[in-house]
């Protein structure tokens, strides 16, 4: 098969523990249609799978990169909220997306057809609002060295100091309370509630599971359980309650506490509008793209009955379902092709990518790919994390504890309470153990991505892009994290 990707030099992205279903959240032509629709270019990505481990690894040409930086900057050229007026558009469709996609169906009762309606309506609305997680995570080193510069060059402070953190992330805070902390609060409120006798540890539980269980799904991971709320509960019981009340309040009055200390860092430095407006659009770049995950959880929560009926339908476990694509499924469904046969041709490799107008999808053989995939990781180099003695703050504060190596989030059960949590990137279905973390460190990633983002709200200390940090470090290792700086320091005992 004759395409650009020998000749293309492409960076890459990063690598998750997702199957070619999961990956087509955000990576097929959907996805691209919707991001051209509201960016004016499209996205096309290359997506690998070594279907032995699991992992989906994300690469992008390295001119794509430059393209869209010009165009982030065009953008914001013409009017210098265009920006913000963009990515403000996500809130608008958050509701109706999530109306159209909870709607209870036993699915069960319905034709083959009508479980291709359904699946393409679901999906549809995930695919619409990942559009604004791509967007923050491939235009993620855009505002960065532009942020840089204004706190550096017209305002000075020095890079990398406990004052310009602080600086930084109180300028960049979301103006929106996210999902993270709505979640917090409602677990405090809780605890405060069956302190003061008003509920009961179980009532409590159910009701934050019915509320909250589908957070850590993300695409096909384990739902939240009144136990898991039991425990956690639990956990917390112990708290005093002046500090619960604290805690509490902190979440309620979060959008004064932000104005007020925006405003107090205006009058400190006498910012400018146009300067702050660049804190503005990435604030709304984490928020948007925090949230659009949180989204896919939402939406992949109701998307579960729906796989395991197809599943069964078309004698496949949900495993074997998540590695083929949303054409193949449908495809199925209709009895065009034998899945049997088909899942033994795709071997250990799948991938697609697109042409270099970035218009037609491109789909590689098992053996294309595995070619491919060894071609490439012989030169590609992380668009992040290319320091494995030092990396990016991305949460301020030190911390010490034991590092847990947790490669994927079924391995979340090995970090208790205290512990440093290590792992290549994390997504929303790892949040059960980042609840439990002291610090945590990632491989790769930059300010907007979801270890960065959660691990401020949590107020732990976050180190992101260190290289090579899941085989530097080895499990039970006792560590200093020292956010501020970038760097960990193992503790000889």
């Amino acid at each position: 098969m004759k395409h650009h990707y020998f000749k293309t030099k492409v960076v890459k992205m990063g690598q998750w523990a997702l199957l070619p279903l999961d990956s087509e959240t955000w990576h097929g032509e959907n996805t691209n249609h919707y991001f051209k629709k509201l960016f004016g270019i499209p996205k096309g990505n290359l997506a690998i799978h070594t279907l032995a481990d699991g992992y989906q690894h994300m690469y992008t040409p390295k001119s794509y990169l430059e393209i869209l930086h010009n165009r982030i900057g065009k953008i914001s050229s013409k009017n210098f909220k265009g920006m913000e007026k963009k990515l403000k558009t996500f809130y608008n469709l958050v509701p109706k997306s999530k109306k159209d996609v909870s709607k209870k169906i036993d699915f069960s009762k319905l034709t083959n057809w009508q479980l291709i309606k359904h699946f393409r309506l679901i999906r549809d609305r995930i695919q619409h609002l990942a559009v604004y997680d791509q967007f923050a995570w491939l235009g993620d080193e855009y505002w960065p060295p532009l942020m840089e510069k204004v706190l550096v060059n017209k305002y000075g402070l020095r890079r990398g100091s406990e004052d310009y953190n602080q600086v930084l992330f109180k300028l960049t805070k979301p103006q929106e309370v996210s999902t993270t902390l709505k979640e917090k609060m409602a677990v405090t409120e809780e605890i405060l509630c069956i302190k003061n006798g008003a509920t009961t540890l179980d009532k409590a539980s159910k009701k934050l599971a019915k509320k909250f269980g589908w957070l850590p799904v993300f695409t096909f991971g384990e739902p939240w359980q009144a136990k898991h709320y039991q425990q956690e509960l639990k956990v917390n019981l112990s708290k005093p309650l002046n500090l619960l009340n604290k805690e509490y309040g902190q979440i309620k009055n979060y959008t004064k506490i932000r104005a007020r200390e925006i405003k107090h860092l205006i009058n400190k430095y006498k910012f400018k509008p146009k300067d702050l407006q660049i804190f503005t659009d990435f604030g709304l770049a984490i928020d948007t793209r925090n949230e659009a995950e949180y989204f896919v959880s939402f939406g992949s929560f109701y998307l579960l009955p729906l796989y395991d009926e197809i599943a069964k339908r078309l004698f496949l476990s949900v495993n074997q379902l998540r590695t083929l694509t949303e054409q193949e499924l449908i495809e199925a469904l209709l009895g065009k092709i034998d899945t049997v046969k088909l899942l033994q041709e795709k071997g250990k490799y799948a991938g697609w990518g697109f042409d270099r107008k970035i218009q037609k999808r491109i789909e590689f053989t098992a053996k294309e790919t595995e070619k491919l995939f060894k071609y490439i990781e012989s030169y590609v180099k992380p668009v992040q994390g290319g320091d494995e003695n030092k990396g990016v703050c991305a949460s301020p504060g030190k911390a010490t504890g034991k590092i847990r190596i947790v490669p994927y989030p079924k391995d979340n059960g090995k970090v208790k309470q205290g512990d440093i949590l290590v792992t290549y990137a994390t997504t929303t279905d790892y949040l059960p153990a980042m609840k439990r973390a002291a610090a945590i460190i990632t491989e790769v990633g930059g300010l907007t991505c979801h270890a960065a983002v959660v691990s401020r709200e949590f107020g732990i200390p976050c180190i992101v892009a260190l290289n090579n940090a899941m085989k530097n470090f080895k499990d039970g290792e006792l560590v200093e994290v020292d956010a501020n700086k970038g760097i960990v320091r193992k503790i000889i005992s």
